[in-house]
């Protein structure tokens, strides 16, 4: 064992909290949390005979823990999972696609309370629904809402008083007008209860109160009146039919089903809530195939529900799990009510696992199989190109501008196919002056893999530029100049005969004449195509972005002394710039902090 080890695990006091275990290049390589730090970090070192394969491939590489104590082993594994989620360490099992799920907001701190799509839950006095599991379906919902109560749409901050007249959906009855102040606060909050208890689920009495007025009104021949109430209860009805029954106990339950295959594991989530399944979640995780189901499943709950603030009374989840109750008390804690995890085993609540898990496995079928059909396409891609590399990580460079002004260059990766927009980089070119595409691709390339080489980071396996013959020599020159033409293969892709069809593009390699040769509806050729036109979107986006801002960039900024401060007060003065332009030395003069110097600047520059 290294000394410095040694003297490290001397240090660890037999608390509980969270220890980071790092590389010689300071890279954090696993975080974990412990009861009693001391006794846990020093089993990784005691017998390393007895650690499962993954857990000695990482130890044998740790040259540096850091550890942080706690209270309690609860504020342990809080940490952990916000520690996890921020380092994403390599050897940690990792949740992916942790995308927000949109959810209804109440503003019920406001005096007239209204609705809206949110994709967070704050604590904000505010009352959330949800989750939905798409935009459309909670828009459609919403819509609905609209049209069986007269909730404002409107974002106005009211207190009471009129702010404008009544809008046209006071005029069709779908809305109370309290921008106008017509409706008070009393009785719009009666509106507001009815849509908090429908949004609960709770519709039967709903529909059977809209019924009533409907015959009412049909008996007293106001026909356009109950015509109305039929519309809302046919939109009810819609809402109301989407939600279906499937637990008798009317209680909030997420039932997690599990499956795990080739390095990979699906979660899936069925939210019930008020007994009534309100969708699905899917969720793909990196785990290392030494790894136990039990670690697995626990890593996963312990990060999504670090993120979540709308918790269920009860989770069920198909096995066993590491850490239970320290996850249960955390997530009680978190709730401000009490949380089960439970394992069902008989009944309607095995039936819903039993769905979940079946769920799971059609997730992760339908995952495997777009990775059989990515490594199929990388494996032809190798043989056709003759590659020294099997292509896994893929870096496309494209360069956009407009004859030499607001150069810039793009770089986007691909993992396994599939784009990871988190190592997208792009580049300001700064040394090149003119139209010169080749010098600003090597100024490009040259910073990135300098960048790489000084830091000692993983290089691509394939390199892709969208361009000709012209281009590829200046690229090969940048690889040759950093001595990593060896090292990385290298390929462009050209428009060819006919420049807005697919099928003529050319793909040329290094000290080949003619280009290479794809087989008809090749996937290989399909994936250099998507790499180069996400590069060029990439590098078109970036640029229109710096040409917009010198579009609306302002004479007042290349005014000396003119800062943002000064700029607004004269923009408040004058109202415009070309009031600006009219003004006199002493009108400019009487704006707080223009002087006569900075007055005679302004008039000379804008």
């Amino acid at each position: 064992m290294q000394e410095r080890i040694s003297e490290i695990l001397k240090q660890i006091p037999s608390l509980p909290g969270i220890y980071i275990m790092k590389d010689g290049q300071g890279e954090i390589l696993y975080i974990g949390k412990a009861k009693s730090l001391s006794n846990r970090v020093r089993s990784y070192f005691q017998s390393a005979r007895l650690l499962a394969p993954r857990t000695r491939i990482f130890v044998d590489k740790v040259r540096d823990i850091k550890f942080l104590t706690t209270k309690t082993e609860t504020e342990a594994l809080i940490l952990e999972s916000n520690f996890i989620k921020r380092h994403k360490p390599r050897y940690n099992v990792l949740l992916k696609d942790d995308k927000h799920y949109p959810y209804l907001r109440l503003t019920a701190q406001e005096l007239y309370p209204r609705l809206e799509v949110v994709r967070r839950v704050q604590k904000d006095g505010a009352t959330y629904f949800g989750p939905y599991t798409m935009v459309k379906e909670i828009r459609e919902t919403l819509r609905m809402i609209y049209k069986i109560f007269p909730l404002r749409q409107s974002s106005d901050e009211l207190d009471g008083q009129p702010k404008r007249r009544p809008c046209l959906n006071y005029q069709m009855g779908r809305c109370l007008a309290p921008c106008a102040a017509l409706v008070s606060p009393d009785d719009y909050a009666k509106v507001v209860r009815d849509v908090v208890s429908f949004l609960k689920g709770n519709s039967s009495d709903l529909i059977d109160g809209l019924k009533t007025k409907m015959r009412e009104a049909s008996s007293q021949l106001r026909y356009e009146e109950a015509a109305m109430f039929r519309d809302k209860i046919e939109a009810a009805l819609s809402i109301y039919s989407r939600q279906k029954i499937i637990s008798a106990s009317l209680e909030d339950q997420d039932v997690v089903g599990y499956c795990r295959e080739r390095g990979m594991a699906v979660a899936q989530i069925l939210i019930v809530r008020g007994g009534k399944m309100i969708g699905e979640k899917n969720f793909k995780m990196k785990t290392p195939d030494e790894m136990e189901d039990g670690e697995v499943l626990s890593a996963f709950v312990k990060q999504y529900y670090a993120g979540e603030e709308l918790l269920p009374s009860e989770i069920f989840i198909p096995h066993e799990i590491d850490e239970a109750e320290a996850i249960a008390e955390w997530l009680t804690q978190k709730r401000h009510a009490r949380v089960k995890l439970t394992v069902p085993r008989k009944g309607k609540n095995r039936d819903l696992a039993l769905m979940a898990q079946e769920n799971a496995s059609f997730a992760m079928r339908s995952e495997m199989d777009k990775d059989d059909v990515s490594v199929r396409s990388l494996e032809e891609l190798q043989e056709t190109l003759g590659l020294k590399n099997f292509p896994e990580t893929i870096e496309g460079f494209d360069i956009s501008n407009i004859s030499g002004s607001h150069a810039v260059g793009s770089m986007v990766f691909f993992q396994n196919a599939r784009p990871e927009k988190s190592k997208y980089r792009r580049y300001k070119i700064r040394a090149v002056q003119g139209i010169d595409d080749y010098a600003m691709l090597r100024e490009t390339m040259t910073r990135r893999y300098r960048r790489l080489t000084r830091e000692e980071a993983p290089l691509p396996d394939l390199i892709l530029i969208d361009g000709g013959r012209g281009h590829l020599n200046a690229a090969y020159g940048v690889l040759r100049d950093l001595n990593l033409q060896d090292k990385i293969d290298l390929v462009c892709i050209a428009k060819g005969k006919f420049r807005n069809k697919l099928e003529t593009d050319e793909v040329y390699l290094v000290g080949r004449k003619d280009p290479v040769l794809f087989r008809e509806n090749s996937p290989s050729r399909f994936l250099l195509q998507r790499v180069r036109d996400e590069a060029h979107r990439f590098a078109v986006a970036y640029h229109r972005q710096l040409r917009s801002r010198k579009t609306l960039a302002s004479p007042l900024e290349a005014v000396p002394g003119i800062g943002k401060k000064r700029r607004l007060l004269l923009l408040k003065r004058f109202g415009s710039l070309e009031s600006i332009k009219r003004a006199s030395l002493e009108e400019l003069q009487s704006v707080q902090g223009i002087t006569e110097d900075l007055a005679r600047k302004i008039v000379a520059i804008v």
